[in-house]
């Protein structure tokens, strides 16, 4: 588990503990950012680099997968932690709140328009 190792240091991060207009809004927008946070969804103890995040999670770019996480963690939807000198892994929040309303809010962000309506 990440934070049993002694080298790693948690990030500095956002206090918000819910869903907010902007982050609602951020999902609704950036693909990246919304399939991050259906990946950690799905596997809640996940962590990886940006790179692996990129690669192996969503099969992105590196640069917007990169951008995407560092918009996340602004809105205290992912967690990082220094590894090594300037490389970071990248984890979903702890915070059960904020879990819990994403669990909520990410679905009818994805829906078909027509599931929407209804």
């Amino acid at each position: 588990m990440l934070s049993h190792h002694a080298a790693l240091k948690l990030a500095p991060q956002a206090s918000r503990s819910r869903v907010t207009p902007a982050l609602r809004d951020l999902l609704e927008r950036d693909a990246v950012c919304r399939e991050i946070v259906q990946y950690l969804m799905r596997h809640n103890e996940a962590a990886d680099t940006a790179r692996g995040i990129a690669e192996w999670w969503i099969n992105r770019d590196v640069p917007s997968t990169r951008q995407a996480l560092l918009r996340l963690q602004e809105c205290g939807v992912v967690q990082s932690y220094i590894v090594q000198g300037d490389t970071f892994v990248y984890a979903y929040t702890k915070r059960a709140v904020l879990r819990q309303s994403l669990a909520r809010c990410l679905p009818e962000l994805v829906a078909p328009p027509a599931a929407k309506e209804l």
